[in-house]
């Protein structure tokens, strides 16, 4: 229970941040193994760069108080970067499905636009994620200090 106490918001934005990575992770690859994209290659990144941050994010959740302002400030930078790629490698894989449904609108399976619903919607849990870690870097620290 002290645990929970000494979160600040920060510390729960973080673990919101995880949430939402984890969520977009979990779209993206059943948008990529189901309905019209079954039987395309899926790849591999996003779900490792995203897999990493989630458990950078975890790890910041839990013992931010013991690390230094820098360090945590430098582990929220390479998890940002991370995430953006992951967001990019999603939007790259999708563009031929984009350019079918927007720019080519006859003769589409129905299945295509609700592929193309499900990754829009990873995409905005991707950006919500980012925003999430952004707003976490403006934090003095995400744990209140030790009471004495």
């Amino acid at each position: 229970m002290n645990f929970i106490k000494k979160q600040t918001v920060f510390g729960w934005v973080t673990l919101g941040a995880a949430v939402l990575g984890l969520v977009a992770m979990i779209v993206y690859i059943v948008s990529g193994t189901t309905g019209y994209m079954d039987g395309q290659p899926l790849a591999a990144l996003p779900i490792v760069f995203t897999v990493i941050s989630i458990l950078g994010l975890g790890a910041l959740f839990a013992v931010a108080d013991k690390l230094d302002r820098r360090i945590v400030g430098g582990i929220l930078f390479v998890i940002d970067i991370l995430l953006a790629v992951s967001l990019c490698l999603f939007i790259a894989d999708r563009v031929q499905l984009f350019a079918d449904v927007y720019f080519i609108p006859v003769n589409f399976p129905e299945s295509e636009v609700a592929s193309l619903n499900a990754s829009i919607a990873g995409m905005v849990f991707y950006i919500l994620a980012l925003v999430c870690v952004i707003v976490t870097g403006f934090a003095k620290q995400l744990h209140k200090p030790a009471e004495n």
